[in-house]
């Protein structure tokens, strides 16, 4: 049984939103480009799509924070290590 032929639980909307956000969470450019375009198809509004892409995108921004504030962090620890040294 191949994916045309297969039963969902979510609806075709609902899937090619989850797919916009995955695209932008995997970096993937075609990905993006093909599951926009079939996600107007299926009906989507561009406020639907805009609000599946600004909750990727608060996704996708949190390890990135907590990436640079680890580092500011480590180079504070080591400045107060130097001046205490």
């Amino acid at each position: 049984m191949d994916g045309k032929d297969r039963l969902y639980l979510l609806d075709a909307r609902t899937r090619e939103l989850g797919a916009v956000g995955a695209a932008i969470a995997g970096n993937c450019l075609p990905c993006l480009r093909h599951h926009f375009t079939e996600a107007r198809k299926q009906g989507c509004s561009l406020e639907e799509i805009k609000e599946a892409i600004e909750l990727s995108k608060m996704v996708r921004e949190r390890p990135i924070q907590d990436i640079y504030r680890v580092a500011s962090n480590l180079i504070r620890r080591d400045r107060l290590s130097a001046e205490t040294a």
